[in-house]
């Protein structure tokens, strides 16, 4: 064969199509495929025919024929295969590039296949047949293949055929008179996955009889504006009387081939899945002029004169005039859908829902809601946002998955909204509710194209992909009435400090634990096991490993031998592996496959099975595991497995937690089997610290959790447990790197949140997390001195320190009694005039009151200035201007001078050093107002003051405040309570250093702060404090938190000495031992109810009837004594109207299984409802919310076991 004229589509193949590369030849798929899996194996070199191929290029051919039929059967099993090579014109070669075909078959693909490839020459192909018949009579007794090309519905569905075509298909066009919520929901992920990867969708319906349910149509033009019109193209057949009834589904793949089928399926389930629905498949490979006629004819329904485009429009007059059409006036068969009741919070959204109110009641704009995967964050701000004050509404995040899914929320919620896109190339700026990614309104092009208040509520998802700079773009840009941030996760990943970006408000926050204890998520069961890749020997780039180096260490014959015999051994029957990358997810895929397993691979590489088909196989069980490699991180909801496989280093925590989190969906009674690699690299610390939700404290306090994981002593969920192999304890071991030297805590923290996150911490991170950035001036002068010493500052940074270096020490260093030069500061960075030519001063306030009304804390500083800019000039010049300006600013002079009505920055700021110069600024004065937020608003205490926890012969000890100060601080030996047990403490000149038990001689006072503080108590760089009051005649130490710490959480366990300080009441034995505690008896604000439900062995005259009548119904019985006509009684009759609180706490049993106390569940406020008898009374109380699930199993068991009565606290 000479050399070709024209391209050859072999030398330069469509990669899209290729299936694996291997020496000296490549497998791609057929182009004109005869059956589905038709694939081909090409040399690499051009080579015309098999006689011109060299003796390695033959071997190569038939030696990757194996694998490319593993491929094969991986994506669509087949029950055989022909193998073939036309060589020569004559033969039937029609690309002069040698090619062996590799077609699979499938029982019933033809009527009688006998004599396979001898078909080349038809009439002598089947010598065995007994006599000859048209290849075209299809027969009864080949049942078959009539499924093949007639679905008969029941058995033999339209959708299952339908998936199949579409799996791989290039376009799908729909003509049906008819469309129904449940038949798009059963195509919509076919649909998303088909215009994601490039793919049109073409829809014709009709308002036919008014019987297009209107929400089912505002579903798909929801999906338009999410891909584009030019992709997803609606149509509607205005019939005007006229009888419309087409039901018809075409689609086209590479290649030209395609398959239509034409019969009685409109877009619903029943007539997709479980009616009697019949439907004709036509193939173009089989009968071509039948196909193209079903293709010409839509294109004449499309584009018919009384079509007209479906949009919101057309849709708005279509629900005005639409009235849902009766059975009775149907003359066809077809189901009216009733549509689905409005959905309903559930208890940790109400929760939620509760606080993010509370906060905007007490002036906050912004708030961040930190809640674990499976919880509904999205649902929650759609529930938030539903007020009818938030007309518009803008949703912000990363990815288009979230979009995709959030719409579909939001649509929920607001069923008759605009909603539009602003991503890519898709605009849609008017809609009531905009879905936008970051990356695209994050630039400063796109956000002056929207005024500052175009959006009254705004959402940004998936928070902790906040990159500072961009975020910081946004929400500096926009003013709405209210800005939520949700992240699953308070970790950040890019230098984005959250709660920084949230006006230092963490509104709510619930992670994983209390999602299984409410029984929203599903308990697990975590194996960590060894793997035996080393990763020593890996390139380490960026924060990552090289991809090409991982696949090729972790995607071997031995490592998946050991991981299929780990998934033997411990996994389920549905499973999500993640892998390294689309490779490594193929090769695993391969493995299985080989070991009999079906098993799918899902990634956005052309060798992938289709996503939506994959999860509803797996849903189904015809799928045990599917191999993913990052599209399952986010967004998509699969709550169907019951294990997920770890199956590569994870250097993010987010990625791991998402990744974690795809299994605990609740579904039905399953519990999770997690099954993850750890290898002899320190990225793998980074599980076990998240899976134990570890903050703070570097590897020393993740060695002590190992410790207590090992003992079985860490504290987890019901129905959870953690093992680790004792081989992937030990590689844990050697990895951890704890000094010699404890002194530097904050050293420590900092190298440690520099290897996790890839970044180094911000200094409001670092304070956020519990330390104190000023520390670093003893041994480095400043905090930037510190960072710059770890080699953290790029170029531009330390320059700008270099040249500034006083300025930045003074900033640390500035006393700070009200939030103003922070705020001065700030708003300078923000109209970048700061360093430069400096601002006007009426430009400065007004900046400075904007900033100061996004947060209640600083708008109560500016007090009436707030709504007044002639005042607020006034506060500034008196206040920062004045002292910035003053000679003592800065060492040697002032830092700022104010003239003309122009305040600036003195000291001239090389362009080369003004970015990093104001990234240095900001940092700081962040930090600096986010600590002067985070002090207390509490009146001060009356005898009562506050000490130091520090450091000492390494152990934690108190520091006194100055006595010359501070008066009333007691000397020597005291008597002191702590955690409601009583102590002796010695108070020495300057500390309180030793602290004893009642009935010990041992020094508990290290214990104690350590059980207070974690492992870092009192270590240099830390932020920890305890207050000593003198109350009922004694001292009470107690540490101090921060705000909303001591906050009772409804369901939520106490022990009996954590409940008086959630009431602002202080433990003692007398008190609170008692099942019924008044707080403040002189006057009462509060009532306690401590409810023990099983007798064990109480004494008889302290045995209650009390037990749940529902879940929201507790009957109670008073102590013996207790009148209706006393006082006690009169309490619980009327606490309503007195204005008393009833708290309900209750618990099973009186003790653990291992002899420690039992905490108490809080039930709630509960309410009086009636009462009966004297002297005992029972009372029935109402609780605010039923019980969940969980907490009925464990209260109705430990109450109706026998007949004996449970017993009071």
């Amino acid at each position: 064969m000479s050399e070709p004229t024209t391209k050859c589509p072999f030398c330069e193949p469509d990669e899209r199509r290729v299936i694996r590369r291997f020496n000296h030849v490549f497998a791609l798929w057929d182009g004109f495929p005869v059956s589905e899996g038709h694939a081909l194996i090409v040399p690499c070199r051009h080579v015309s025919s098999w006689f011109d191929a060299s003796a390695e290029e033959r071997a190569a051919l038939f030696g990757a024929i194996d694998a490319v039929c593993a491929e094969i059967d991986a994506r669509l099993p087949a029950d055989g295969f022909n193998f073939g090579i036309n060589a020569g014109e004559a033969a039937g070669q029609t690309v002069p590039h040698l090619h062996l075909h590799v077609i699979p078959r499938r029982a019933g693909d033809v009527p009688d296949p006998r004599g396979g490839v001898r078909y080349v020459i038809p009439e002598r192909a089947n010598y065995l047949a007994a006599a000859a018949r048209p290849p075209s009579v299809l027969r009864v007794s080949e049942p078959r293949v009539l499924e093949t090309l007639l679905t008969t519905g029941d058995g033999n569905p339209l959708l299952t055929q339908l998936e199949r075509d579409l799996s791989d298909a290039r376009s799908l066009d729909v003509a049906v008179a008819f469309v129904m919520p449940s038949g798009v929901e059963r195509l919509y992920p076919h649909f998303e996955d088909l215009l994601e990867r490039g793919g049109a969708l073409r829809l014709v319906t009709g308002d036919y009889l008014d019987v297009s349910d209107p929400d089912a149509l505002q579903r798909l033009v929801d999906l338009r504006a999410l891909y584009g019109a030019e992709k997803c193209q609606l149509r509607v057949f205005e019939s005007k009387g006229k009888s419309f009834h087409p039901k018809a589904y075409v689609v086209s793949h590479v290649g030209g081939r395609g398959a239509a089928y034409v019969g009685s399926s409109n877009l619903s389930a029943s007539a997709l899945v479980d009616g009697i629905e019949w439907n004709y498949r036509v193939l173009s490979a089989r009968d071509a002029e039948g196909w193209q006629q079903v293709s010409d004819a839509f294109e004449a329904l499309f584009g018919h004169v009384a079509t007209r485009e479906l949009d919101e429009s057309w849709l708005y007059d279509y629900r005005v005039r639409r009235r849902t059409p009766s059975h009775r006036q149907l003359d066809f068969d077809e189901q009216i859908e009733l549509p689905p009741p409005p959905p309903e919070p559930n208890v940790i959204q109400e929760e939620a829902l509760a606080a993010l109110a509370k906060t905007r009641a007490d002036g906050y704009g912004a708030g961040l809601v930190v809640m674990a995967t499976g919880l509904g964050k999205t649902w929650l701000a759609a529930f938030d946002s539903a007020d009818s004050e938030y007309r518009r509404i803008l949703f912000v995040a990363h990815r288009q998955e979230i979009l995709n899914q959030s719409v579909a929320t939001f649509r929920r919620i607001r069923p008759n909204a605009s909603i539009g896109l602003y991503m890519g190339s898709e605009r849609a700026p008017e809609a009531d509710i905009l879905f936008a990614s970051i990356q695209t309104l994050g630039r400063n092009e796109h956000l002056r194209r929207f005024d500052t208040r175009a959006f009254d509520y705004i959402v940004v998802d998936e928070f902790h992909h906040a990159s500072a700079a961009t975020y910081r773009r946004l929400i500096d840009h926009f003013e709405p009435l209210f800005l939520l941030g949700l992240t699953a996760t308070p970790e950040r990943t890019d230098g984005g400090d959250l709660l920084a970006l949230c006006q230092e408000n963490l509104v709510y926050r619930c992670l994983v634990p209390r999602g299984i204890e409410e029984g929203l998520l599903s308990p697990y069961r975590y194996f960590g096991v060894p793997d035996d890749v080393d990763y020593a020997n890996i390139p380490w780039r960026s924060t990552r490993f090289d991809e090409e180096a991982l696949t090729q260490a972790v995607a071997t014959q031995r490592r998946a031998g050991n991981i299929f015999e780990q998934w033997r051994k411990l996994g389920g029957k549905r499973t999500l592996a993640f892998c390294v990358s689309q490779r490594h997810a193929d090769f695993m895929r391969r493995y299985f496959s080989d070991q009999g397993i079906a098993c799918a691979a899902v990634h956005a590489g052309p060798s992938a099975d289709s996503r939506s088909v994959s999860l509803e196989r797996l849903a189904t069980g015809d799928l045990q595991v599917i191999f993913a490699v990052d599209m399952f991180n986010e967004g998509v909801d699969v709550p169907a497995i019951d294990t997920v496989m770890m199956l590569r280093p994870t250097e993010s925590q987010i990625v791991w937690l998402q990744q974690f989190g795809r299994g605990l969906r609740k579904h039905e009674d399953k519990r999770l089997t997690v099954i993850d690699y750890i290898g002899n690299h320190r990225s793998f610390l980074l599980k076990a610290r998240t899976l134990l939700e570890l903050v703070g404290g570097g590897d020393r306090a993740l060695s002590a959790a190992l410790e207590r994981v090992e003992a079985g002593t860490f504290e987890l969920p019901p129905g959870c447990e953690v093992t680790y192999d004792l081989e992937a304890m030990n590689i844990m071991r050697a990895l951890l790197r704890i000094p010699a030297d404890p002194a530097d805590a904050l050293r420590e923290y900092y190298i440690d949140f520099r290897a996790r996150n890839g970044e180094r911490p911000s200094a409001s991170e670092a304070f956020h997390d519990g330390y104190l950035p000023r520390t670093a001036r003893r041994a480095h002068g400043s905090w930037f001195g510190f960072v710059s010493t770890m080699g953290d500052l790029d170029g531009e940074e330390r320059q700008a320190l270099d040249i500034a270096r006083p300025f930045f020490e003074a900033l640390e260093s500035t006393k700070m009694t009200r939030s103003f030069k922070m705020l001065v500061l700030l708003a300078m960075l923000n109209t970048d005039t700061l360093p430069g030519r400096g601002t006007r001063i009426d430009d400065l306030s007004a900046e400075f009151i904007r900033l100061a009304r996004r947060n209640p804390k600083l708008a109560a500083d500016l007090g009436a200035g707030v709504d007044d800019a002639s005042n607020t000039r006034i506060l500034i010049e008196r206040n920062p201007i004045s002292a910035w300006t003053g000679e003592g600013a800065v060492p040697g002079g002032a830092a700022f001078e104010y003239s003309a009505s122009v305040f600036r920055y003195r000291q001239p700021i090389p362009d080369s050093a003004r970015a990093g110069f104001q990234r240095l600024v900001r940092e700081l004065a962040e930090w600096r107002l986010a600590e002067y937020l985070s002090r207390t608003d509490e009146a001060p205490l009356q005898d009562a003051f506050t000490m130091k926890v520090s450091h000492s012969a390494g152990q934690p000890i108190l520091f006194l405040p100055d006595r010359t100060k501070v008066a009333g601080i007691p000397e020597g030996w005291q008597s002191v309570s702590i955690d409601g047990r009583p102590h002796r403490a010695n108070f020495v000149k300057i500390a309180v250093n030793v602290v004893r038990a009642a009935d010990s001689d041992d020094n508990a006072l290290p214990a104690i702060l350590r059980g207070w503080f974690g492992h870092d108590a009192g270590r240099p760089g830390t932020n920890h404090t305890v207050v000593c009051e003198h109350a009922e005649g004694e001292w009470v130490m107690r540490p101090v938190t921060r705000r909303g710490d001591d906050q009772a959480e409804v369901f939520k366990r106490y022990s009996r000495e954590q409940i008086p300080r959630l009431f602002g009441d202080q433990f003692s034995d007398a008190r609170w031992n008692s099942g019924f505690v008044v707080i403040t008896p002189e006057n009462p604000r509060h009532v306690v109810l401590l409810v023990t439900l099983h007798k064990g062995d109480m004494a008889s005259q302290f045995q209650y009837g009390d037990h749940f009548l529902a879940p929201d119904m507790f009957q109670w019985q008073s102590q013996n004594r207790t009148k209706q006509s006393g006082k006690h009684g009169t309490l619980i009759r009327d606490h309503a109207t007195l204005g008393v609180a009833v708290h309900l706490f209750v618990r099973a049993e009186k003790k653990r299984s291992g002899g420690a106390a039992a905490p108490f569940v809080y039930c709630g406020p509960v309410t009086f409802v009636e009462w009966e008898g004297d002297a005992p009374i029972t009372v029935r109380w109402r609780l605010p919310q039923p019980l969940p699930a969980r907490l009925i199993t464990e209260f109705s068991v430990a109450s109706s076991g026998g007949s004996q009565e449970p017993r009071r606290g």
